[in-house]
């Protein structure tokens, strides 16, 4: 059982899909390494993040650092952003996990690619990532961008090998540090022998379950409280691997009410339900994202919405109250 606070999120510099951080990738993009150390100071004395987890360094194998891995690069507000965030997380003494992102790609097609190819570029991206930044003590180990997902109550194995593969170049590539990926699930969901079989094998230490909530609207509604329900038995898998069990609680909604519009900042009652559902059966609260859904405009201008200010005071007066 856990405290039902969040201690880590999600960041961004360019979302993998830029549809759904329109209203905070406006901002990223352009970002100095100033406004960056700003933002990660937020993050941590105001909202008690401990450990952040960089979607990408990479979108559509284009760069988003100077890279000699890779040949063209996004514009940036800074010269290289991953290295400001880097920096930021080391003088705050916060863990940063970089997650390396996609090659071209559609990223619909949800986990990407699972050719040699592209194992071949994700470990290239990863030495270049130790070699520019290994010596920053914020590197605290690796995110997997791509996910993986549940389906009925069931793994893709194809995944979850691919997934090993990458789990076991980063364990040799950093012995010790840890490994996290963020799993969505669909449908229905049941203790069985496939579940187990996904979180001992995929090479992760630690699997952050997306909880599904964000995916709410009048024409799937769903109730936050089953998360009690879910990480139950997420719980009860994990208890026959090694492997870590922390909730990814989805602080979104969607604009309009529609599926695969921007992300908004959700009902603050909702993902309160969210995060004390979940807390009893995990190791650690995370969330997707934290950055322009649950920041203070007072300090991060513009980052995100109107909403994305009232929903940073709902929480603020949370937190007070679960801190006594």
């Amino acid at each position: 059982m856990t405290v039902p606070l969040i201690t880590g999120t999600w960041i961004d510099i360019m979302h993998v899909c830029p549809r759904d951080g329109v209203y905070w990738n406006r901002k990223t993009i352009a970002y100095t390494e100033e406004e960056w150390m700003t933002l990660v100071r937020h993050l941590k004395r105001d909202l008690g993040i401990e450990l952040l987890m960089l979607q990408n360094v990479a979108k559509d194998g284009i760069a988003l650092y100077p890279s000699k891995v890779m040949k063209d690069r996004f514009p940036t507000g800074c010269e290289d952003p991953v290295g400001a965030i880097f920096k930021a997380c080391s003088v705050e003494g916060v863990q940063l996990y970089p997650g390396i992102g996609y090659l071209p790609m559609t990223f619909g097609e949800g986990f990407g690619p699972t050719s040699e190819e592209s194992l071949d570029w994700y470990k290239r991206v990863s030495e270049e990532m130790l070699e520019r930044y290994g010596e920053e003590p914020s590197f605290a180990g690796w995110y997997t961008a791509a996910e993986l997902h549940i389906q009925d109550g069931l793994w893709s194995m194809e995944q979850v090998h691919y997934n090993a593969k990458l789990g076991q170049f980063w364990a040799e590539l950093t012995p010790g540090k840890p490994r996290i990926t963020s799993p969505y699930w669909r449908s229905e969901l049941t203790l069985n022998d496939n579940l187990v079989r996904g979180i001992a094998e995929c090479g992760m230490d630690i699997i952050a379950y997306q909880d599904g909530i964000g995916f709410t609207t009048k024409f799937r509604p769903q109730d936050p409280a089953q998360n009690d329900r879910v990480f139950e038995i997420f719980r009860r898998a994990h208890d026959q691997t090694s492997v870590a069990l922390w909730a990814n609680t989805e602080l979104f909604r969607f604009e309009n009410d529609i599926h695969f519009q921007p992300l908004l900042p959700g009902p603050f009652d909702r993902i309160r339900t969210q995060m004390r559902a979940a807390a009893p059966h995990v190791d650690r609260i995370v969330a997707y994202t934290m950055p322009g859904i649950m920041t203070s405009q007072q300090v991060c201008p513009d980052l995100g919405v109107p909403e994305t200010e009232r929903l940073y005071w709902a929480y603020q007066g949370y937190r007070e109250s679960v801190r006594g």
